[in-house]
């Protein structure tokens, strides 16, 4: 491939804009960027808003729960909130009436996975999913429902 001295001033240019762009929103309190390096969602780069707790339908970022078996930030959308009910035929979990997907029976590394349990969402917790068959999300017993006290704040695409 021909690279011309433009083509690289550019690639330059939109690299150092994008570089101040994820300094200035590290140094801030409220915002800062985030990564997403799995393939569940359609999106890699993300702001978040520590001062927004996310609605139905928003993307939520919350530390994996303790019983999952990785341990990091997650990026998912809340599709459950207080009220509404999870149902489970066999491996297909619906909540609200509408269906989110089916939980695996292993994951990537052969480790056992059991869908979540079905039942009512209580106050003060949410169902987060991405649209990917295989995230490791609310459908499994080991993430399972999302206390909102630690939603880390709403994350908005930019990439």
């Amino acid at each position: 491939m021909n690279l011309s001295w433009q083509m690289i001033g550019r690639f330059g240019g939109v690299v150092a804009i994008g570089c101040v762009f994820v300094v200035m929103l590290n140094v801030q309190p409220r915002w800062y960027a985030g990564l997403n390096l799995s393939e569940s969602l359609p999106h890699w780069a993300f702001i978040v808003d520590r001062g927004e707790l996310p609605g139905r339908g928003e993307l939520a970022v919350f530390p994996a729960p303790e019983t999952a078996a990785y341990h990091g930030l997650f990026v998912k959308r809340i599709v459950g909130v207080a009220g509404d009910r999870i149902e489970v035929e066999g491996r297909r979990v619906s909540v609200a009436g509408d269906w989110s997907g089916a939980a695996l029976s292993e994951s990537r590394e052969g480790r056992g996975l059991e869908p979540i349990a079905p039942g009512i969402i209580p106050e003060g917790y949410v169902f987060a999913v991405t649209d990917a068959v295989d995230s490791y999300d609310s459908r499994y017993a080991e993430i399972g429902l999302i206390g909102v006290e630690t939603i880390v704040g709403s994350a908005i695409p930019v990439l």
